[in-house]
C-alpha cells in the first residue's frame, strides 16, 4: 500500500521532511489591508510562509483565511492518482475549521482511503508530534494502530511555551474561521505547559527572564527523572539565547529547530519561545 501524509501548515516540521516522508501541506492565505490576497502554498512541497509572515508583521489589519474544502478536495484528488491511502493530520483544538474542512472533503473524494488524525499540539510540539507519528505510519498495520500511536504521543509529549499572548488557553483558543485579526500588544508574559493533551497556564510575570528560569528548572527536573529522546524548539529572535540555554544540557539528544507557523503566530504572538520534548 502506497501511503502519503497531508498536513496543514500549522504543523511545524522542517521543510525537508515533506519530500523525504511524502508529506503534502495545505496552506493558509493572508488578505492585507488593501484587499490583496497571498497564498501560502506555492507548489506540491513548497510554502512561502516567510513572505506571509512579513506581511502580517507589517500590516496589523491583515486577515487570515483557513484552507477551504475546495483546496482539500483538490489535494486529496491529486494524491489519489498515485497513492492508495492518506493520513490527514490536523488540530480540532487550534484549527477546528480546518479539521472540519478536511473531514467534509474526505467524504467528497472517492478512490482512496482517507483517515484523519487529531492532535491538540501547536508550535514545536506539533512538529514533534507529526515527525514521530510519520516515522511510525509505514509499519502500522491499520488506522487503529496509527490512532493508538497518536494517543500515546499526545500523552508523552511535553512542551513549555513562553509568550506575551494569552490566547493559548483562552475560550476559543485562536479559532481560525474565515477572518481573524492578529493581536499585537500584551502586558504580562505567560508560561504554558502542555502535558497529557492539556495546555495549562502555570505562571505569569512581567519579566520573561523569570519565566525562563522557571521553565529551565522544570525541564531540569524532567531530565533527571526520564530519558529525553527528541527535542523540537522555536523562538523569536528576542528569546533565541534563552531558548538555547534551556536545551544546551541535552548534548546527546537530537534537536530540531522549527520556524513559527502563521497559526502559532496568531495564537502565541510575535515574541515567544517554545521547547517541546518526548
Amino acid at each position: 500500500m502506497k501511503q502519503a501524509i497531508v498536513i496543514d501548515s500549522s504543523r511545524e516540521i522542517p521543510l525537508e521532511l515533506y519530500k523525504e516522508e511524502q508529506i503534502f501541506p495545505v496552506g493558509y492565505s493572508i488578505e492585507d489591508s488593501k484587499g490583496q490576497i497571498y497564498s501560502e502554498r506555492e507548489h506540491t512541497h513548497s510554502l512561502n510562509t516567510g513572505r506571509l509572515m512579513s506581511i502580517v508583521n507589517q500590516d496589523k489589519k491583515a486577515n487570515i483565511f483557513a484552507p477551504n474544502i475546495k483546496e482539500f478536495v483538490e489535494l486529496y484528488t491529486f494524491l489519489a492518482e498515485e497513492y492508495d491511502s492518506l493520513i490527514s493530520i490536523h488540530s480540532s483544538l487550534f484549527t477546528p475549521s480546518v479539521y472540519e474542512h478536511a473531514l467534509l472533503a474526505k467524504k467528497m473524494v472517492s478512490g482512496i482511503t482517507i483517515d484523519l488524525v487529531d492532535s491538540p499540539t501547536i508550535g514545536p510540539a506539533s512538529g514533534l508530534f507529526t515527525a514521530e507519528l510519520v516515522k511510525f505510519i509505514p509499519d502500522a498495520k491499520n488506522i487503529n494502530e496509527i490512532r493508538k500511536k497518536a494517543i500515546e504521543l499526545n500523552k508523552r509529549i511535553s512542551a513549555y511555551t513562553i509568550t506575551e499572548n494569552d490566547n493559548l488557553v483562552k475560550e476559543g483558543k485562536g479559532k481560525v474561521n474565515t477572518q481573524k485579526t492578529f493581536p499585537f500588544s500584551f502586558t504580562n508574559h505567560n508560561l504554558y505547559h502542555y502535558f497529557h493533551t492539556q495546555w495549562t497556564n502555570i505562571s505569569q510575570d512581567r519579566k520573561a527572564h523569570n519565566l525562563f528560569k522557571e521553565a529551565n528548572h522544570r525541564i531540569n527536573i524532567v531530565s533527571k527523572t526520564k530519558e529525553v529522546e527528541s527535542i523540537f524548539y522555536s523562538s523569536s529572535s528576542k528569546y533565541t539565547k534563552n531558548t538555547k540555554d534551556i536545551i544546551r544540557r541535552f548534548r546527546k539528544v537530537p534537536k530540531t529547530e522549527t520556524k513559527q507557523s502563521i497559526i502559532s503566530y496568531y495564537v502565541l504572538g510575535k515574541e515567544y519561545a517554545s521547547v517541546a520534548f518526548i
